[in-house]
């Protein structure tokens, strides 16, 4: 199923007015501490690119593309985003890429619906890979995570959304995750944009926290890099997470469940892993974060993202000093990290939204990991 168009992205151009205003991403956090069980998504704890088990068929909601079961496996307001920094050293792009590399397997359609089946479900995901990649240069890949009832369509090709297609410019492959119904149920997503009326959301944030939500939605991730890894040439020490709101939420939960997985994060308004209190289940779980963070922001307060700075400053073994940044000016850089877990904190004047130019911010902090 091809996708409707949903209208270009100028690089650069500011997001339409009130961007993900009644999303509520996130909703009312709670209290910190360890989440509830419960959930109707296929639960387990699925390890580190273990296998997904495979089950029943759920409903496919039409005939999306590639399909068949699958092993398991921002800018602050002022807006410049200058690449550099004096960030620590990373993975190097000079390493074994995945055992797609050499296949030399055709870029799909971007606006056409991956299907892979995890657990009894159905799951969708968008795909973006250079039309003109070179099948034996392992590429970094970067899942972009969508807010609270939000779409893909949003996170991939609304100019509200992160516009990684733009930032990366044929560099990076990137992989847009659904989500699923709070029943814990997954349909064919919407081919316009949503933000804020559809029912998808995530395991690792409220108002779902909870453990077999979770492990359901850690299950599709990991086959879902699985799946690309096997089709298309992926650097594995390249692997990032952006999201929003409860996609950053998300983001930070991958960050301590697959912390052997993911080299760096950047969630934009998005507070855990967890709750309001962040905790981790992988005590020695570290990661090179860049977060942004409303200043006015009422649903994801400036608590709860100080909260997750914290949380990932304390990780690091970062000083409280500050020096700026030079992704952007309202951005400060955490002192005396590890060197593979440097922090950048940016904050922006306005409320509850993705941040012109968040994506080319990410990438430019991934970028400075190499």
């Amino acid at each position: 199923m091809i996708l409707a168009f949903g209208g270009a992205c100028a690089p650069g151009a500011d997001p339409p007015a009130g961007t993900g205003g009644a999303v509520g991403s996130g909703g009312v956090v709670g209290s910190g501490g360890a989440p509830g069980s419960g959930g109707v998504a296929s639960g387990g704890a699925p390890s580190t690119g273990g296998g997904t088990a495979t089950g029943g068929s759920a409903p496919s909601g039409g005939a999306p593309s590639s399909g068949g079961a699958a092993s398991g496996g921002a800018t602050a307001s002022g807006g410049d985003t200058s690449t550099g920094g004096t960030l620590g050293s990373g993975g190097s792009p000079g390493n074994t890429g995945s055992a797609g590399c050499g296949k030399g397997t055709a870029a799909p359609d971007d606006r056409q619906q991956q299907t892979i089946q995890v657990g009894n479900l159905t799951r969708y995901y968008l795909l973006h890979v250079p039309e003109d990649a070179d099948p034996d240069e392992p590429l970094p890949l970067i899942f972009g995570i969508h807010g609270l009832n939000m779409n893909i369509v949003s996170a991939v090709h609304d100019c509200s959304g992160f516009q990684l297609i733009e930032a990366t410019a044929g560099k990076a492959i990137l992989v847009y995750p659904q989500g699923i119904q709070s029943n814990g149920q997954s349909t064919q997503p919407s081919t316009q944009s949503q933000w804020g009326d559809a029912d998808s959301n995530w395991g690792g944030g409220p108002p779902n926290a909870n453990t077999d939500r979770l492990n359901a939605d850690l299950a599709y991730f990991d086959a879902m890099l699985e799946e690309v890894s096997a089709d298309y040439c992926v650097d594995p020490e390249r692997i990032y997470a952006m999201g929003f709101s409860q996609g950053g939420f998300m983001t930070n939960a991958l960050g301590c469940e697959r912390s052997d997985v993911f080299r760096a994060l950047a969630p934009v308004a998005g507070c855990g892993p967890w709750a309001s209190t962040p905790t981790g289940s992988h005590a020695s779980a570290k990661q090179a974060v860049i977060q942004t963070q409303g200043d006015t922001d009422g649903t994801v307060t400036p608590q709860l993202g100080q909260s997750t700075r914290d949380f990932w400053r304390d990780r690091a073994g970062c000083t409280t000093t500050t020096m700026p940044s030079s992704f952007g000016n309202n951005c400060v850089e955490y002192q005396g990290c590890d060197a593979d877990a440097p922090l950048v904190y940016c904050t922006h004047g306005g409320d509850h939204f993705v941040p012109d130019g968040s994506g080319l911010r990410a990438w430019n902090f991934f970028q400075s990991l190499d």
